[in-house]
């Protein structure tokens, strides 16, 4: 194995989240890392994912076609 050209990997590096602003210790090769959503206020752990009421496709085109209709 080569010397000198892996990386060096910090095993307590400081990652702060920007939208809640939790901080968490893991290893990585920076020592502070910027993260924009954590596993603390990210929809999909946290169980308030909001759905959008929005009809797909099948739904747009039956409105499409009873409007037609009349």
């Amino acid at each position: 194995m080569k010397q000198g050209i892996h990386p060096q990997v910090h095993g307590n590096a400081k990652a702060t989240c920007s939208t809640c602003g939790a901080v968490f210790v893991i290893p990585s090769t920076m020592k502070e890392i910027t993260v924009e959503t954590c596993s603390k206020c990210h929809p999909v752990y946290t169980g308030e994912q909001r759905k959008e009421l929005k009809g797909g496709r099948v739904e747009r085109f039956r409105k499409r076609m009873a409007k037609s209709k009349k």
